[in-house]
């Protein structure tokens, strides 16, 4: 295929990839290549489309994939099919930032103010480790912008629930913020109700917490550590803080605790915590939690927050043996003692008659060819043992 576009045959690429699509050999960079090639060749903008919502067809629950159609989509001038994806994957993976991200842009230039709501408040009600602030921002700016048009078109109505619907995005359940002084570096974890734990480590849970920063000495503005939760279940939470390394100035900090903030009902407490260990234990309970159960797992992203703490080891103090940092015993930053353990695997086994179809649309959409797969199984016997070490 690269060999024919260089040499510029790009009729011969768009019958290669056809007959590759017919004999059922099909996969998703196909319909990329063959619109772009159908693009370049002069076929008609509708053929284009075609193409391309067959590859919506093909990667229809992949989610990255989905996002990436959506881009081709807009790319190729469809708009509007392209903010029906976004919105598509953002149901399928409703934690994801890509979708509402990309789709207020889109539904801005194509000033659909129902998408503009649903972009913004999608990015207003989620909280993300990385940059949430910048995003929240231009969310807000935009519903702002969409409801001044509105009430410009006099729509007054539509614009009050507008508004309204980003008011409640801006609602979140929890928010826990560790203060302190000092060139010390303390650490927050939450063990949350569902049983997930927020921490450094992982700082983002299927229980919906977040650990949107972790500070460190000795610049002041930086020395928090802030864990959000917008919608957080119901229980008690177990809050503990370690102090990692350095001094903290009279070995205090302050905890606010912030619970129901943007309701009627929203409270506000400040615990001062008196490190006379090198760990400390606050509980506290929330009543009204808006979640009941966990949420589908969440993507891996790169770990921004382990970047900007190898930056500051290296540039920052030097690990002084025998500290909480490092332990020539083999212990870790946070106390914990390296080792080898087994972790067992559960798999299910089928047994019976399974089967599989794989459909492939043509490029044109005309055609679609099955290809069924019928695989017959059996446990014909199961041998248990036991060892020791």
């Amino acid at each position: 295929m690269l060999r024919l576009h260089r040499q510029r045959k790009h009729e011969h690429v768009i019958a290669a990839i056809n007959e590759a699509l017919i004999v059922g050999q099909s996969q998703p960079w196909m319909y990329d290549v063959l619109a772009m090639s159908m693009q370049i060749a002069g076929r008609p903008k509708s053929a284009i489309e075609r193409v391309l919502l067959s590859r919506v067809d093909f990667t229809a629950t992949d989610v990255p994939n989905m996002l990436l159609s959506a881009a081709y989509l807009s790319r190729f001038g469809v708009n509007d099919r392209a903010l029906l994806l976004y919105r598509q994957a953002s149901k399928i993976s409703p934690t994801r930032p890509e979708p509402y991200a990309l789709g207020l842009k889109l539904a801005e230039r194509l000033k659909d103010y129902d998408a503009v709501q649903w972009a913004s408040t999608g990015i207003l009600t989620y909280t993300w480790p990385s940059d949430y602030r910048s995003r929240h921002r231009a969310a807000a700016a935009a519903a702002s912008d969409a409801a001044a048009a509105l009430r410009k078109a006099g729509d007054k109505e539509r614009a009050g629930e507008l508004e309204m619907a980003v008011a409640a995005a801006h609602q979140r359940d929890l928010i826990v913020t560790l203060s302190w002084n000092g060139q010390g570096e303390l650490d927050l974890q939450i063990d949350e109700p569902l049983g997930t734990v927020c921490h450094f480590d992982h700082r983002q849970t299927r229980s919906g917490g977040v650990l949107v920063h972790d500070g460190f000495g000795p610049v002041q503005r930086n020395c928090y550590e802030e864990y959000v939760c917008a919608f957080a279940a119901p229980g008690e939470y177990r809050l503990s803080i370690n102090h990692v390394d350095g001094d903290i100035v009279g070995k205090r900090a302050q905890l606010t605790i912030r619970r129901y903030v943007g309701t009627d009902h929203e409270q506000t407490h400040t615990h001062p915590v008196v490190f006379d260990d090198r760990r400390k234990v606050v509980r506290l309970s929330l009543q009204k939690g808006r979640r009941e159960k966990l949420s589908d797992p969440l993507p891996r992203g790169r770990d921004e927050f382990a970047t900007a703490r190898g930056n500051k080891r290296r540039g920052g103090r030097p690990f002084r043996f025998g500290s909480s940092s490092e332990r020539p015993n083999g212990a870790g930053r946070r106390g914990r003692r390296r080792g080898v353990g087994y972790t067992p695997v559960i798999s299910m086994i089928s047994e019976g008659v399974a089967n599989t179809t794989l459909a492939v649309v043509s490029g044109d959409r005309r055609y679609v060819r099955l290809t069924v797969n019928a695989v017959f199984s059996s446990i014909i016997d199961v041998a248990t043992f036991s060892f020791r070490r």
